[in-house]
């Protein structure tokens, strides 16, 4: 299942109103709580992360006191009986099976004990499974079955769409759209290696000039510093941008046209650079560069504030419209 996927389906129980609990199955790095927290923020959603893989089982059940000479356990203060928000059970499968078993309750009757959770709060778990290489305990089938399970895969075009509205650096998104086999690659082996969660913090090194070997490992690692040195000898994308480039050739080797064609859109500031940027690349390149670019600089522009003008633009530039209605007939799609 895509970001994107799942994230509908989030969406869909949560406008249901019913407190269906779901669980993310998906390997380190995918995205699992970032999704979790922009659903969540999509709907003015508190959220409460509970890393149950880190808590003894005293902090969920409560800890005890005596009253009246009968025992009983404090509320949690992660257990809101008031409110509107998700509550993350983050890590569930790293948990203890005592730590599993007390959770039962709580996807069950939405309780703890004595103490209830309150009827504007979600129950949302995630995990890795144990080939994704977590010291992860067996999940009880009455606690799995207690829920609906979701697959969470590395996905190109999502993680680039984020990419493209936190601007990371033009050569990590470059990089990845020309080895997407490489947006994810496990290797237990390594402490370090690439992973959506990993080229952010690769994109925040190399903007600081430091080498990504550190986030992505040393395999990846030297290939981006080979791209790199790729990129360094590429057309000067700001006279392309200012409607100066007529001497200026589209490059011909591979990973080169990546470079350019996701660099043109990180840095077009306005839909004016955006058209000429396009007319640029319609009498230089092939269609599949022409709608890369178009699909790029649409989420640029619109992360901007510029979509508008743009739409407005393209009414009037047939050419440049119908590679934007293919770009959003597969979007649909």
């Amino acid at each position: 299942m895509t970001p994107k996927e799942l994230t509908t389906n989030l969406n869909t129980l949560i406008e249901s109103g019913k407190k269906i609990p779901a669980f993310i199955w998906g390997p380190p790095g995918v995205g699992k709580s970032a999704i979790v927290a922009a659903v969540a923020a999509q709907h003015g959603l508190e959220v409460v992360d509970l890393r149950l893989g880190q808590i003894p089982p005293s902090d969920l059940r409560g800890l005890p006191y005596v009253k009246d000479g009968v025992s009983c356990y404090a509320r949690p203060e992660w257990l809101r009986p008031e409110g509107r928000g998700v509550l993350f059970l983050d890590e569930l499968p790293n948990a203890v099976p005592t730590v599993q078993g007390l959770s039962q309750q709580l996807l069950l009757d939405r309780r703890i004990g004595e103490h209830k959770l309150g009827d504007g709060w979600f129950i949302i778990g995630a995990g890795n499974r144990r080939e994704h290489g977590a010291a992860v305990h067996a999940m009880p089938s009455p606690v799995a079955n207690r829920m609906v399970h979701f697959d969470l895969d590395a996905d190109l075009d999502s993680w680039k769409a984020f990419a493209l509205r936190q601007g990371l650096h033009p050569d990590v998104v470059g990089f990845v759209s020309f080895r997407p086999e490489l947006l994810f690659s496990l290797d237990r082996r390594q402490a370090a290696y690439p992973t959506p969660r990993s080229w952010e913090m690769a994109s925040a090194l190399h903007g600081m000039g430091m080498s990504v070997r550190p986030s992505v490992g040393e395999a990846a690692g030297d290939e981006f510093k080979v791209y790199c040195d790729i990129v360094a000898d590429l057309p000067d994308l700001g006279c392309i941008l200012g409607g100066n480039g007529d001497d200026v050739d589209f490059p011909k080797e591979m990973s080169a046209r990546y470079a350019v064609c996701v660099g043109l859109a990180m840095r077009c500031a306005d839909e004016n650079e955006a058209l000429r940027a396009f007319e640029w690349l319609d009498t230089r390149s092939g269609p599949e560069w022409l709608q890369m670019y178009i699909a790029d600089a649409m989420i640029r522009l619109q992360t901007q504030g510029r979509f508008g003008p743009f739409a407005a633009m393209v009414d009037q530039n047939e050419r440049l419209g119908s590679f934007v209605a293919e770009v959003l007939r597969e979007v649909v799609a």
